[in-house]
């Protein structure tokens, strides 16, 4: 609503005190429709970027959420000029060796000790969104002309979380010191890592199912160089597995090289007895527990004896699950035959802040530079949990904020 009008408003409310409570609703009802629309662009865009994500990201052996993410930063959720008249979403600039079209663009850089500058840069300009993503893909997985392993700590072979990948793209890819948390609290606030591959550095023993070669990177055979190859049925030890939403996977071949999962059998290995058994003919589905969690019943009454908990180191703890379940009223996954845990527990619940927040660790020490606006919806996990006497949300990996700051 223009200022204009909200001054003749205030103007008759001095009149009459009856009038107050009209002049409250046209202010609540213009603030609510900003959010709506805010939230409907925002949803579009996810729902544009998460799918060539999602697919460049498998190609290059990257975060799909690190690339939304960086996207959502460098594009102001594809608002910016240079989005909107290049498609272009992560401020990737022109040099020239660049082949295509340009577009100019005043830019804010950084120095390493965090003071702001501006400089008229030359970007590039793609013929769509699609292009934008394959490029930053290739840019992620293949550096830079004078420095060809510049992102490999972003790379899914080197980085067990998305954490641990925007911090290794802090002060490399972006000159900003706290580049890393501005991805992460979009990362967190958005359930981004939900398109995450799921890493596992449990060693197992396969036989190899056909002969196949093996290859440097966890990468599409086009992006990675072929450097061993395996027989079928010899016998292999893997190492690292990285498992796709797609289901298909990536394995790390102990002194051969990474193949396609598709290549080798079943595990040989004897696993320890699980907390609990697979449910027959289910379809499994490994998902990333953010909470301890207790089991419970098909009736929702809690199975004694029986919790998952979440690595202390990692944060999170990969778990196998078979679909959700409504049990009175409330969103469970199956985990076992008529055994369940809360779906809190993994995919969080969004609550909205009353208060500008800032966020702990795990040891109640807050990070300065990573906030939340009052306002914001964030993703919160399990019940609230005691550290250091006060109550907090758990709201992402070793990430927690105060239950109070919540409505």
């Amino acid at each position: 609503m223009k200022k204009r009008l909200l001054t003749s408003i205030a103007s008759a409310v001095m009149l009459t005190s009856i009038a107050v409570p009209v002049v409250n609703e046209i202010v609540i009802d213009n603030i609510s429709s900003q959010k709506v629309m805010a939230a409907d662009y925002q949803a579009d865009f996810l729902k544009k970027t998460a799918k060539q994500a999602t697919k460049v990201a498998k190609k290059y052996g990257v975060y799909p959420s690190v690339m939304i993410a960086q996207a959502i930063v460098e594009s102001g959720w594809g608002q910016s000029g240079l989005a909107v008249n290049a498609n272009n979403l992560f401020g990737m600039k022109a040099d020239n060796n660049w082949p295509g079209a340009s577009y100019a663009s005043k830019t804010r850089e950084e120095t390493k000790s965090g003071k702001s500058y501006y400089i008229n840069g030359k970007f590039k300009k793609y013929n769509s969104l699609e292009e934008s993503f394959e490029d930053n893909g290739q840019r992620l997985r293949e550096g830079v002309s004078w420095q060809p392993l510049r992102y490999q700590g972003a790379w899914l072979e080197n980085a067990n979380t998305y954490a641990a990948a925007t911090k290794a793209l802090t002060g490399t890819y972006a000159t900003a010191n706290n580049y890393n948390t501005a991805l992460n609290s979009r990362i967190v606030a958005h359930n981004l890592y939900k398109y995450d591959p799921i890493i596992s550095n449990v060693t197992k023993t396969y036989i190899v199912d056909k002969s196949g070669s093996t290859y440097n990177w966890p990468t599409d055979p086009s992006v990675a160089q072929v450097i061993n190859s395996v027989n079928q049925g010899e016998k292999v030890t893997v190492i690292k597995t990285i498992t796709f939403n797609d289901g298909s996977s990536r394995m790390y071949i102990d002194g051969k090289g990474w193949i396609d999962g598709s290549y080798l059998g079943k595990s040989t290995s004897k696993n320890k007895s699980p907390i609990t058994q697979a449910p027959k003919g289910a379809t499994k589905v490994s998902k990333n527990l953010m909470h301890n969690a207790y089991i419970y019943n098909k009736e929702g009454k809690r199975v004694k004896g029986k919790i998952f908990k979440v690595n202390g180191k990692e944060g999170f703890k990969l778990i196998d699950t078979y679909g959700t379940q409504t049990i009175k009223g409330k969103t469970y996954y199956r985990v076992g035959e008529s055994e369940y845990i809360a779906a809190g527990n993994v995919d969080g619940t969004l609550r909205f802040l009353k208060h500008n927040s800032y966020v702990y660790n795990q040891y109640s020490k807050r990070n300065s530079n990573l906030k939340k606006r009052k306002g914001t919806q964030v993703a919160t996990y399990g019940n609230a949990v005691k550290i250091n006497g006060k109550r907090y949300y758990r709201v992402g990996i070793h990430q927690y904020i105060k239950k109070s700051n919540f409505m």
